[in-house]
């Protein structure tokens, strides 16, 4: 592992999120996390664009498979290794955020924080304007309602994720 992927390993192991590409579930949950570890001010050095399920970046997604490889061959180089104090506090908001959801739910609430906050930081689409999030994640052809997008904004904008 380079040291990006040993602190993109690590940076998982603080949120709590299984290391693990198997399905297309893990794959989202790993993308969307990363993305929210960078909104939080965690530089991995990924950049992400919008794709089929919002945020995506292909570079973060050759490193999850070296990584997994490594793991599967019970080779672990992230051992020995921690993340700083600040590193770690910046990670414990993007968890706050996250937790408190039934694991069911995890894949599809990342999609929806990761995606809002693309969408308010990269598309200028205000924050306080749910019905326009909605209308444009509609555009992209996700099914999330106004509701659930102003929890997401609301959990956003508390634990610091927007510019104030």
């Amino acid at each position: 592992m380079n040291r990006q992927q040993i602190a993109l390993k690590l940076i998982h192991d603080v949120l709590g999120v299984d290391f693990s590409v198997k399905s297309f579930r893990d794959r989202l949950i790993l993308q969307k996390a990363s993305y929210l570890a960078q909104a939080a001010g965690v530089n991995l050095g990924y950049y992400f664009s919008w794709y089929l399920h919002g945020p995506y970046c292909s570079s973060l997604a050759s490193d999850a498979f070296s990584i997994s490889d490594e793991l599967n061959a019970e080779s672990d180089e992230s051992k020995g290794w921690q993340l700083d104090e600040k590193t770690t506090a910046k990670l414990t908001r993007v968890r706050t955020v996250i937790e408190g959801n039934r694991p069911g739910d995890r894949a599809k609430r990342l999609e929806l924080l990761a995606s809002v906050h693309f969408l308010v930081t990269r598309k200028n689409i205000p924050a306080s304007d749910a019905g326009a999030l909605v209308s444009m994640l509609r555009n992209f052809g996700k099914d999330f309602d106004e509701s659930e997008v102003a929890s997401a904004t609301e959990g956003l904008a508390e634990h610091g994720f927007f510019p104030g």
